[in-house]
């Protein structure tokens, strides 16, 4: 279960910048905004990621709430609900998960690759996993671009309406840029011309290595406090709090053993998809849309308890 670190946050708007050594967490799934002064139901689109959201008013409304999500999505992480209701000012909260599933299990690996100082495990697929695996995660990619180790953009089919899109390019001033960049990668995928002459589909000659995730972040709306409640009640927000956690390659096989390979960049292959440096996630809708569900820069993972250091 993630806690929050410091190294890990959750931000209002794509606009922002990005900062090194920091993970950023976009969502739009809050379901409060500020219009004309007060507090309202924000909008929000079908198919937006799991979530609760409701304006407790007390203690025993909190807890309920609590206990909702328990439900939903299991144990709370630490830290992403107050442990007690703002005194008699309701309070705006809202928790996403954030879980993409896929339909063929990707193989996993202990010690998968070097990240940074640390030895990170992976999930994906590379020459050594068994053919039925292979064969059936591989029919879940698409390739969209690969200019380079560091510069190259993949997709993942999920399971419902949902598509994980990861790349490596150089870091971006904000997140927008990079998931606009992304998704523009998408829509030339999509193309005529591209269906003719684009990438060659994802093949033996190619490898996955991605760092599972498992990151949790709150944000504050300090617009919203002060703000009265737009359904005629009188009382001011007293505090307003979204949490997001994201889990992505949690449903991947029992890691296997490392290879004399594993920990390599990938220079064995012609076209290698490792991210063991700063990279892009992004969980969109179906096309033609592309709504981003959740975006997240990773560039501040830690590895997990006794794992080994890069030497």
């Amino acid at each position: 279960m993630p806690t929050l670190s410091p190294a890990t946050v959750l931000v209002p708007s794509l606009s922002s910048p990005i900062t090194e050594g920091l993970n950023l967490i976009f969502s739009p799934d809050f379901p409060f905004e500020e219009r004309e002064g007060k507090v309202v139901a924000a909008p929000r689109a079908d198919g937006a990621p799991l979530s609760v959201g409701r304006v407790v008013r007390g203690q025993e409304s909190l807890l309920e709430m609590r206990q909702e999500i328990a439900r939903r999505f299991g144990p709370l992480p630490d830290g992403v609900l107050p442990e007690s209701a703002p005194g008699d000012a309701p309070g705006a909260y809202a928790f996403s998960f954030v879980s993409p599933s896929f339909a063929s299990p990707f193989a996993s690996q202990r010690d998968g690759v070097f990240f940074g100082e640390h030895v990170l495990p992976v999930f994906g697929l590379w020459k050594d996993v068994d053919h039925v695996t292979w064969t059936r995660a591989a029919a879940q990619l698409r390739i969209h671009r690969h200019r380079g180790l560091d510069d190259f953009v993949i997709e993942i089919e999920a399971r419902g309406e949902e598509r994980v899109v990861v790349a490596r390019c150089p870091r971006p001033e904000t997140l927008g840029a990079a998931v606009t960049e992304v998704v523009a990668a998408l829509r030339r995928s999509r193309s005529w011309l591209r269906k003719w002459f684009g990438e060659k589909p994802f093949d033996r000659d190619c490898a996955l290595r991605i760092p599972p995730l498992d990151l949790c972040a709150v944000h504050v709306h300090d617009e919203l406090i002060g703000k009265t409640l737009a359904e005629g009640e009188s009382r001011m927000i007293g505090d307003a709090r979204h949490g997001v956690r994201f889990r992505l390659g949690g449903d991947a096989l029992p890691p296997s053993e490392p290879g004399p390979i594993t920990l390599g960049r990938g220079d064995a292959y012609r076209r290698p998809f490792v991210c063991n440096g700063p990279f892009l996630v992004v969980v969109l809708g179906e096309p033609p849309q592309d709504e981003v569900r959740l975006a997240a820069w990773i560039e501040a993972l830690e590895p997990p308890e006794g794992a080994a250091a890069a030497s």
